[in-house]
């Protein structure tokens, strides 16, 4: 049975967001020529650098829990190409290859003489092992600062912070709360975490820092006191 790219792309894009329909059109376009062009690596930090830099969904798009579509439109194009979303080898790749030292053993005729030096090199090799992890730990800094000394009858101050009531007018307040609300949420596909970070849940990217949220309310319920 023949693979049809376009019967699997209009099954992806059913149900999702605009936005969601115009990124897969975006990245089955960019896959059409990468194939088009010969090429077997369709892994997704391959596809993902490509589809960067033709304005098409990005790696971090690619690779999110809640985005099977793309992928599942990337296997298919893997599938069609009679291949996979695995990283090939390439030809120089270190798995491929025979260390030197398996070398040097292989060309001793000798087993017993094979095995004394494969013994050496291993010892070899745990003891440069070791000489790295020492050079790691090699740097020590040493705080060379003088030591604050307290005062301990010295009484605790209180320092009484002016209150916030009042620095912002009514159309300011509801400003910053619309922006922390859930049909602000809702309306730019966005999301908050439990920190206070806001997301975009189409990239799974940051729009605001964390503390954003939970600052915002928690300058919200101080105005409002």
């Amino acid at each position: 049975m023949k693979l049809d790219i376009d019967v699997i792309l209009e099954d992806l894009k059913d149900g999702k967001v605009p936005r969601t329909k115009q990124n897969l059109d975006t990245l089955n376009t960019i896959l059409k020529a990468y194939a088009e062009s010969g090429q077997k690596d369709f892994s997704i930090t391959q596809i993902g650098r490509i589809s960067a830099a033709e304005s098409g969904p990005g790696y971090e798009a690619l690779r999110a829990t809640r985005n099977t579509h793309y992928r599942r439109l990337i296997e298919a194009w893997a599938q069609k190409c009679k291949t996979n979303t695995k990283k090939p080898l390439v030809a120089h790749a270190r798995s491929k290859s025979v260390p030197v030292d398996n070398k040097l053993l292989e060309r001793i005729p000798d087993p017993a003489v094979r095995a004394l030096f494969g013994q050496i090199i291993a010892e070899r090799n745990r003891y440069r092992k070791e000489v790295n992890l020492l050079k790691q730990h090699a740097n020590i800094t040493i705080d060379k600062r003088p030591v604050r000394q307290f005062d301990a009858s010295t009484e605790p101050s209180i320092e009484v912070l002016p209150s916030l009531s009042g620095v912002l007018i009514e159309s300011e307040k509801k400003a910053l709360a619309y922006a922390i609300s859930d049909e602000c949420m809702d309306k730019n596909d966005w999301q908050t975490t439990q920190t206070g970070q806001v997301k975009d849940m189409e990239y799974n990217t940051e729009i605001f820092p964390r503390g954003f949220v939970t600052g915002l309310r928690k300058l919200l319920g101080e105005v409002d006191d």
